[in-house]
């Protein structure tokens, strides 16, 4: 952890490089950041505006098999396939198929868990007390031919509290919005995936990970064995938890997807207001979560402040203030990826890592890269920077 805060504190102390010699930059320091976190392989692209400014991979996407990382690669992205699935919903709520002031029950007929009357804003928000994972559960080996099967896991069992009184995250809350979004649309996810999601932003390289079929590009994942070499990420079938955390996708379409996000097109501004506005509990409070994103990074690190070294903690709090930044991190077997995104500077990072455990160095990372950008902008726009592009 140590040299990963010297190396995001470095980008503030960097001498000032010309426009054209930032983006390579930036390249240069997922290397480094890949060797500090001993990942296989690692893929990085940044898209601002509509131009792909950074777009670079470095290792492997296979260790035995020596298969070049590349950012067309197909990643898993764990719970980041949650903003995807909240854009899906939003843009199903457009239609008239569903309302997120709706409740489970008025969907799923014969639905009489605990969770019936949530309503789908508190699904999407996790808000609804649908609980997390228990011991031992983030590994499955059963696969559920649909999602309705996979309600199975965790239908009778009670809420974590009164809906709407808590921020309760949870995977299995997706799982039974995704129930809702199959049964409204009368298809299966997969085909609502495509027909509001991949196949409107032509994105190609998404899929779930769906360990059964052969799918190209798929990356081979990797953790940390106990005597600090890799060893195989462990098997574990996702199909109970694809709207949550069981999508793949290369960092090219990821970062196409959050581009769509702000761009005006995809979603319209009173879409976006809906989707990036902080939910809010039943006393009123605000949260840093909106619908399938964290939107408030301050109060993100603010809430986790014991866990952060002083000097990290300060350094973040500084670099997230006055600034909109919205984000997801997703970790799954073996994988770790981070969406995130800055309105007003129509910057979208998408970061993947075939090597499990470093999310909260990849956080760090991304964070320190879309600052540097952002202050070596701001260099430029005031004349202390070349012009050369």
């Amino acid at each position: 952890m140590r040299s990963l805060i010297l190396l995001v504190l470095a980008f503030f102390v960097q001498q000032p490089l010309s426009y054209a010699e930032l983006r390579p930059d930036v390249a240069a320091a997922l290397g480094d950041f890949a060797s500090q976190v001993q990942s296989p392989g690692a893929s990085l692209t940044i898209i601002e505006g509509e131009e792909i400014v950074v777009d670079k991979a470095i290792g492997v996407a296979d260790l035995e098999q020596q298969v070049p990382m590349s950012t067309d690669k197909l990643n898993r992205i764990g719970s980041i396939s949650k903003t995807v699935t909240a854009a899906a919903a939003i843009r199903m709520a457009r239609n008239g198929q569903i309302d997120f002031d709706g409740r489970v029950s008025d969907y799923l007929e014969g639905f009489d868990g605990p969770a019936r009357d949530d309503t789908l804003r508190q699904l999407a928000s996790h808000t609804g007390c649908v609980r997390g994972y228990r011991d031992g559960e983030g590994i499955s080996y059963i696969h559920y031919n649909d999602v309705f099967a996979a309600l199975a896991l965790f239908r009778d069992d009670a809420l974590e509290c009164l809906p709407g009184a808590q921020f309760i995250y949870s995977s299995y809350g997706y799982t039974l919005l995704s129930a809702v979004m199959t049964r409204a649309a009368g298809k299966s996810l997969e085909a609502v995936m495509h027909d509001e999601v991949w196949g409107p932003l032509g994105l190609d390289h998404f899929d779930f990970d769906d360990l059964r079929e052969v799918i190209p590009g798929r990356v081979r994942n990797y953790e940390m064995g106990a005597g600090g070499e890799l060893i195989n990420a462990p098997y574990s079938d996702s199909s109970y938890k694809y709207a949550g955390a069981g999508m793949i996708a290369s960092t090219q379409d990821l970062a196409r997807f959050g581009a769509a996000l702000i761009d005006g097109k995809f979603l319209t501004a009173g879409e976006q207001g809906k989707m990036f506005a902080p939910a809010t509990l039943n006393d009123g409070s605000a949260i840093d979560y909106g619908l399938g994103l964290y939107v408030d990074f301050t109060k993100f690190i603010e809430a986790r402040r014991e866990y952060i070294p002083a000097q990290l903690y300060d350094s973040l709090i500084t670099q997230a203030s006055g600034r909109k930044i919205y984000w997801h991190s997703g970790t799954s077997e073996g994988a770790v990826a981070i969406l995130m995104f800055e309105p007003e500077e129509e910057r979208v990072l998408a970061l993947a890592l075939n090597r499990g455990g470093v999310e909260k160095e990849a956080i760090v990372f991304a964070m320190g890269v879309m600052t540097m950008l952002r202050e070596q902008d701001e260099v430029f726009q005031t004349g202390g920077i070349s012009e050369a592009k």
